[in-house]
């Protein structure tokens, strides 16, 4: 694990003191805090919005934004929650429940300008698309994930706002739990 937390870490530092990029944004940096639901029934399509096995005990997300662009931008999130041994995970059941860890590095482009006119400082809704890659630990087992999602930031007022995103997470490996899961989040945020 210590070398995948290097690994993002030397990363975002190489993006912050990149000295080549131009940014062209008066708010580069989002935190945000908030919620997250695991949702790891398999990748069920036949019924996505079945929450009877959704996993929302002790859940925790945490993520820092820099903005490079009005259209793109880089995030890490730390996301923490419980995987219970009466849900069904992965078309299985754990023997005992387990903490779920998480960390995501991901990039975002932000679509909705290009629908249509605005100005970043005072429109309420932002769209974007994000992909990356992310660290997952459950049961003393981890896996490299591929992440894919989608999410809208609402800014409330100003600098204010709240984000909802959903992420889906491919796993490099075949241990059952962290094969593939989504996660959707729902946070508080904060521009500046």
């Amino acid at each position: 694990m210590n070398k995948y937390v290097f690994i993002g870490f030397f990363f975002i530092s190489s993006l912050m003191s990149s000295q080549s990029i131009n940014l062209d944004t008066d708010v580069p940096w989002t935190i945000g805090v908030g919620v997250n639901i695991v949702d790891n029934d398999g990748f069920r399509f036949d019924d996505p919005f079945d929450a009877d096995n959704w996993n929302f005990k002790n859940p925790l997300s945490i993520n820092v934004e820099r903005k490079w662009r009005d259209f793109f931008s880089t995030n890490l999130a730390i996301t923490l929650n419980k995987l219970t041994k009466d849900n069904k995970q992965n078309n299985g059941y754990l023997t005992e429940s387990s903490n779920l860890f998480a960390v995501d590095l991901t990039g975002r482009f932000i679509f909705d300008q290009y629908i249509w006119e605005q100005n970043p400082r005072i429109d309420p809704f932002e769209g974007y698309v994000l992909a990356g890659f992310g660290y997952t630990s459950v049961l003393s087992k981890d896996s490299m994930m591929f992440d894919v999602g989608l999410g809208f930031n609402f800014w409330l007022y100003e600098d204010i706002g709240i984000r909802l995103q959903t992420m889906g997470k491919f796993g490099f490996n075949d241990y059952q739990y962290l094969k593939n899961y989504i996660q959707h989040t729902a946070e508080f945020i904060i521009r500046f």
